[in-house]
Order: C-alpha cells, then sequence, then structure tokens
C-alpha cells in the first residue's frame, strides 16, 4: 500500500481522509430492473438511492484508499465501469456533500457549520419568495403512532377497507345522480368564503389536515416505515400538516410505497363520503355547513393539490414511487437545464449516471407541465385572494402577495440560467443560440402580450319598481299619523302620512296677527294721507303675506301625498343609529317610517319615506364604482345574476346611468349583509361607500312574477377588449396612487 512519504506524491496516490459513517442503515432495492441501494441518513433523517458503482465507493472510503487504490479495487468489481480519477472526485465530493462520509482533519466543524448557516439562509430566502406556503419546523410523533396505532389497525383489514371502498362509492353515485339538485343547493362563493363560514372553514381545514397526516403516519407504521416528523404549513395563509414518511424508502415494495402516498387522500374521502351524506340529509344549521366544508376541502384540496402529480404532494410521491425514480422533479428539472443548455445556450452538458437513462422526453414534458401548472395555482389562488378581499377593499393585498409568489417562481428560473451562465467550461456560450432563444420569446411575448382578451366589470344590485318615485319629507315634523303601509295602491293626491309642527303653526298665527295690525295701520295712513309712510307700510305687508304664504306652502307639506298612482314600496330600512348622542334623541325612529311604531318620531327633511311603483315592472339598480364609470354607456349589454337563482343568468341592457355619483349605499347590498359594497356606518346608521359609485338601471320587463323589490345579486358587462399589457397597466393605474 502506498503510505505518504513525500510532500511530492501526487494527490490521487494519498488516502483520501474520508470515511464511511458506520451508522448508516442500508438496504438493497430493486428498481427499473437493476439493484440499488438505499442509504438512511438516520441523524439527517435523509434517504439517498445509491447505484451498486457508487455505494461500493462509498465501502472503499476507510480513511487509508488513494483514488488510485479506489479505482483499481472498483475495477476489480466492474470491469465494464472506466471512470477516470476526476469522475472518481466528483463522487467522492459529492457523497460528502450528501454526509455520508465524514473527515478526522482538524477544522471540519467550521466547515460544516458554515455549510449549515449557507443552507439556512437559502431555506429562509426561499420561504420568504413563497409566502403563499409557508413550512414550519415539526415534532417527532413516533410515540404518539405507536400509542394509536392499535386503535385503527382494524382499518387496515381487508374486510373493512372493502367497505370504506362502498362508502365512498355510495357517496359519489348519490352525488352523480343528484347532481343538479345538489348544484342549486349549495351557496353562492361569497357566501361560502363569507363571515362566519369563512372562520368554521379555517378550523375544519385544520382538523381535516391533522386527519390526512395521522392516515400517512398510521400507514407507514402499519407497513414497517417510521414517521419522525410532522409540522405546520400554511397553504395560503391556511392551517395545513405535513408528514415526513421518508422511511417508506426503505420498504422493498413499491405498492406499499404507493399506499402511503395515497392514505391521507383515502382518509378524506372517507370523512367526504361521510360529510356529504350528513349535509344532504341535515337541515340547514352549523352542522349542514360545516359538512359542506369538510366535503369542498377534501373535494377541492385532493383533486388541486393532493391526487395531482405536478404539484409535490401525494400525487407526486406516488407517481415517484410507481416510475421507481427518487427525486423525480430534481431530475426532470435537471434534465430541462441540460435541455436548455445545449439547445439555446449551445453549452454541451456531461452525461450525469444518476440520470434516467430512459423516457427523458417525457420527464422533461413533465417539468414544463408542472411549471405551466404552478403558473395556473398561482393565478387561481390570486384570483380566489382577489375575490375574497375586495368586498373589504383590501384586493391590493392579495395581489401583492402573488405578486411576492410570482417572483419566488420568476427569481428561482432567473437564478437557475445565471448559474448555468456561470459554470466554468472550457468553450464559451453561443452567441447564434442565444440571438436565435431570445427571438423567440420576444416574438412568443409580443404575440401573448397582443393577443385580445375580454374585459369585464362586475357591480353589485338592488331590485326596484319600475319608473319608481321616492316620496322624501320636504319639511321636518314629527309623524301624527300614517295612512298607508306597504303593498297598498294609492291614487295621485291620496295622504300617505301626515306630521305637525308647532312652531311652524306658531309662527304662522303670529304671522296673522302681525297681518292685521299692519292692514290697520296702512288704513290709518290712507286716512291721514300720508303718501311716503303708506308706500312702507305697503310693502311691509305685501311681506308679511309672503312669508305667510310661505309657512302655509310648509304646513302644507306635512301632509305627505302621493305624487303618482300605483302601489306602495317600502324603502330601505335605517339600523338603530350607532352614535350614541343620536340614539338618545327625543322620538329617534328605525326601521322604516311607515313602521306603526314611529308614530310620534321625528322625520328630518329629505327622509326616505316611501316609494311609489306605478306599474308592476321591476328594473335592477346597479352601483357601479366610480373607476369603471367611463367605461359604461346607455343600451350596453349587462349580464345579472341573482343571489336567490345562482344558477340561471339573465340579460338586459342599460337605459339609464345617474349624471351625479352616490355616497351612500342599501344595507342589503353591503359587506355587512354578505353583500359586496364595503361601506363604514355613520353617526346616523346610514352605510357610507368607502368609495363612490354611480347609480345605472337596467330594465327587466321579464320573470317579473319572480321578482320582487329588495332582491339583490350581481351583475356584469363588458367593456371591450384589451390585451394583457392593457390589462396589467389598468391594474397598475387603479392599485397604486401616488399623488403627493
Amino acid at each position: 500500500m502506498i503510505t505518504e512519504t513525500s510532500g511530492l506524491m501526487p494527490s490521487t496516490r494519498r488516502p483520501v481522509p474520508l470515511h464511511r459513517r458506520a451508522d448508516l442503515i442500508v438496504e438493497l432495492m430493486e428498481y427499473q430492473r437493476g439493484s440499488y441501494f438505499v442509504v438512511k441518513d438516520p441523524v439527517a433523517l435523509k434517504y439517498y438511492r445509491l447505484g451498486p458503482e457508487h455505494y461500493r465507493i462509498l465501502e472503499l472510503l476507510d480513511g487509508t484508499r488513494s483514488l488510485e487504490e479506489i479505482r483499481d479495487e472498483l475495477l476489480e468489481r466492474f470491469p465494464y465501469v472506466r471512470p477516470t480519477l476526476g469522475e472518481l472526485q466528483m463522487v467522492v465530493i459529492d457523497l460528502h456533500n450528501k454526509g455520508l462520509v465524514y473527515s478526522g482533519r482538524p477544522g471540519q466543524g467550521q466547515v460544516m457549520l458554515e455549510k449549515r448557516r449557507e443552507t439556512r439562509k437559502q431555506q429562509i430566502m426561499s420561504t420568504a419568495m413563497n409566502i403563499l406556503s409557508l413550512r414550519f419546523p415539526g415534532w417527532d410523533p413516533e410515540r404518539t403512532l405507536r400509542w394509536l396505532y392499535p386503535w385503527v389497525r382494524w382499518m387496515y383489514r381487508p374486510e373493512f377497507v372493502f367497505l370504506q371502498l362502498a362508502l365512498i362509492g355510495a357517496a359519489y353515485i348519490l352525488l352523480a345522480s343528484q347532481f343538479n339538485l345538489f348544484r342549486t343547493k349549495l351557496p353562492e362563493f361569497r357566501q361560502f368564503f363569507g363571515w362566519p363560514n369563512l372562520i368554521y372553514l379555517y378550523v375544519t381545514i385544520g382538523a381535516m389536515k391533522v386527519l390526512h397526516e395521522l392516515g400517512h403516519g398510521m400507514t407507514c407504521r402499519h407497513f414497517g416505515g417510521e414517521c419522525h416528523e410532522i409540522g405546520v404549513i400554511l397553504l395560503v395563509f391556511s392551517p395545513t400538516l405535513y408528514c415526513d414518511v421518508s422511511d417508506s424508502w426503505m420498504l422493498k415494495n413499491k405498492w406499499e410505497r404507493i399506499a402511503i402516498g395515497a392514505a391521507g387522500m383515502w382518509i378524506e374521502s372517507i370523512l367526504s363520503s361521510l360529510a356529504l351524506f350528513a349535509w344532504w340529509f341535515t337541515h340547514p344549521g352549523l352542522l349542514h355547513h360545516l359538512c359542506l366544508n369538510v366535503f369542498f376541502i377534501s373535494s377541492v384540496s385532493t383533486v388541486v393539490f393532493n391526487a395531482n402529480p405536478l404539484m409535490r404532494y401525494d400525487g407526486y410521491y406516488m407517481l415517484s414511487d410507481f416510475l421507481e425514480i427518487p427525486n423525480l422533479a430534481e431530475k426532470a428539472r435537471r434534465l430541462t437545464q441540460d435541455a436548455f443548455s445545449n439547445y439555446c445556450l449551445g453549452i454541451e452538458t456531461k452525461e450525469d449516471a444518476f440520470m434516467p437513462q430512459h423516457g427523458r422526453f417525457w420527464l422533461i414534458t413533465y417539468t414544463i407541465a408542472s411549471t405551466i401548472y404552478r403558473w395556473v395555482v398561482l393565478f387561481g389562488i390570486t384570483l380566489f385572494l382577489y375575490t375574497v378581499l375586495k368586498p373589504y377593499k383590501l384586493q391590493s393585498v392579495g395581489i401583492t402577495m402573488a405578486w411576492l409568489s410570482l417572483g419566488g417562481i420568476v427569481g428561482s428560473m432567473i437564478t437557475g440560467v445565471v448559474q448555468i451562465i456561470r459554470t466554468p467550461r472550457n468553450k464559451p456560450l453561443s452567441k447564434p443560440h442565444i440571438l436565435a432563444s431570445l427571438g423567440i420569446v420576444a416574438v412568443v411575448l409580443g404575440l401573448v402580450g397582443s393577443v385580445p382578451l375580454p374585459l369585464h366589470v362586475y357591480a353589485p344590485f338592488l331590485i326596484e319598481p319600475h319608473d319608481v318615485v321616492h316620496v322624501y319629507s320636504a319639511v321636518r315634523g314629527k309623524v301624527v299619523e300614517i295612512k298607508v303601509k306597504p303593498g297598498d295602491p294609492v291614487e295621485k293626491g291620496d295622504i300617505l302620512m301626515v306630521l305637525a309642527d308647532p312652531e311652524k303653526i306658531l309662527q304662522k298665527q303670529e304671522l296673522e296677527t302681525q297681518l292685521r295690525s299692519q292692514e290697520i295701520e296702512v288704513e290709518k295712513l290712507r286716512r291721514l294721507e300720508q303718501p311716503s309712510r303708506l308706500e312702507v307700510a305697503l310693502k311691509q305687508l305685501e311681506s308679511i303675506r309672503a312669508q305667510i304664504a310661505d309657512h302655509q306652502l310648509k304646513i302644507d307639506e306635512l301632509t305627505v301625498r302621493a305624487p303618482v298612482s300605483g302601489k306602495v314600496v317600502a324603502p330601505p330600512r335605517t339600523p338603530e343609529p350607532k352614535d350614541a348622542n343620536v340614539a338618545f334623541e327625543l322620538h329617534p325612529w328605525k326601521g322604516i317610517p311607515l313602521d306603526p311604531q314611529n308614530e310620534g318620531a321625528l322625520i328630518e327633511p329629505r327622509t326616505h319615506l316611501c316609494s311609489i311603483a306605478p306599474d308592476d315592472l321591476y328594473q335592477a339598480v346597479l352601483l357601479v364604482d366610480q373607476s369603471d364609470r367611463n367605461d359604461l354607456h346607455l343600451d350596453q349589454k349587462v349580464q345579472i345574476k341573482f343571489d336567490h337563482l345562482p344558477n340561471r343568468v339573465f340579460d338586459g341592457t342599460i337605459n339609464a346611468i345617474a349624471a351625479k355619483h352616490t355616497e351612500f349605499a342599501p344595507g342589503t347590498v353591503t359587506n355587512k349583509a354578505g353583500g359586496t359594497l364595503a361601506t363604514v356606518t355613520d353617526s346616523q346608521g346610514r352605510e357610507r361607500l368607502t368609495s363612490v359609485a354611480y347609480e345605472a338601471t337596467v330594465l327587466l320587463d321579464k320573470h317579473g312574477d319572480r321578482l320582487c323589490a329588495g332582491m339583490r345579486g350581481d351583475s356584469r358587462f363588458r367593456i371591450g377588449h384589451r390585451s394583457p399589457w392593457d390589462w396589467l397597466f389598468r391594474w397598475y393605474r387603479h392599485t397604486f396612487n401616488f399623488r403627493l
């Protein structure tokens, strides 16, 4: 054996100062008709798959053999392998980076500490760029799983698995056979994700994911594996769990590993089936809505996230086990990078023995598909956050979060390209390849950014009678008598309400007294033949008569009459004032002025007393935000959907647009009543809009038998086609405000 006797000895003949760790756990596995060694690091709880050649190199690292000796002994075992000393050195470095070997030389602790710090820094940066999926350290649940397993062992017996499968099948047969009725019973989006259902939704997510991850852990233990970490992850700020069952890689049967990956979805499917039956056969209430939450979460999360192999959740690991390719996403990404380097940058990459030798085209396709799907999911999450937060005028927060996540995705792509460019190589980058690639990217972006897409604007609406005439109080007065109630037919001129104002009557009486005195004064001056004083007295007399006429007009206005013939319609209800000073004023009124309880209450000028509907037609009054006012015009097509008819869409046209904006909204369309408009309740109990709006009306000449005043819904109208660049500029202009 060659020993180190001279400092001039080549490094390839010196002993490699690395030792194989004695605590490693190794299992021989069969993958894709080949034998591999799965190595478990029991300290870091990491798992590596090594080919026979690489595992032999690991065995030969004992701190005494040189690279040349390792190569010679490797050739004795595998004559067909002809590695160069440089390639052998790269394998040794890779084993050291994986932590499978250690060095006895001094100073290694500081190097490993710096490496640990760099890893932590990268993890923090990755977390900061992906705030929609935040993962936190967990705890070791092994003792808990050992205690729980005897209580649930019966679930893995074949007869019980068959019963569970029958339950799931029956639930989805019910769903398929009654799908139309099922869909009509579902609530609207804003009702489902509104308060307080949103709180129940988050709690249900947490409970569901606890059972989901326990399903992984229990199944892993059932097949002889171990689970050493369960932690919390915030997925779109929803609390969920993750369960590390990497120990399943030590199982030789790939179907057992696939079963461990599917266990969480299996548990959710059982819970979903039970919840579906419970929701279907219960009356509306807390339990009814909680069951809907369970079904919704299990169904959507399974389809969008867990079962989908394009995201790194259960479906991904099941596909990886089925194809028998560990680290499927990483290897597919490496192959995609190599293809990008070769075709776009003109870089020839070295063949990696660890990469799959077959199906590379499909692996590259998988990387492209998973990347596109990540963008689709990001868009869906952005739309979800925008829709949920828009009623509270916080949509910019959701969009900002999406931009941060988008920046993380784009940043990782740019970082990968930069690393490829900075990698030392013998040949320079190919300029023709780079120019051609940049040209193709520019053309694609230009074409995609120029494609006209329909731009829609949404606005809530409230149903009111067509050509309705609103009746307001002209003067201040106390309610003396209420002559009508909502729904009563009236003729033009009929008395609706009688108010009283003793102060006005007293003022009129005082003026009448002054009138009589002034008439006596005028008569006196005529007899005395004093023309100059008579002229002044006559003017004073006319002034008093004018004041009396004005007071009489105001007194007449205390009797509220119907301006047109029709049917009485109730105005929007007014809640009790929030301001204590207003609430304790003398004779406050609430509800509607026509309520009998309001007799004796004080009515202020411009109070909406009632409305008169001249016919049986209805119209939808749209509240269009001021930022969309200029995109609205007469005879514009509008689609409207009622809250009570969520599966039907009605068409209409805009026949009137208010010239003046409104600052208040009916309480039924505000977010406090389940609507979409954000408002603030003022001291008088009115709902003041946070952003002013304009009213636009749409005549509804059909389906009048299904409508009544006060119904609400959402409308949508198209304002034309805009390219993605126009969309981006419009959003930027409406979201950010840089005025000083």
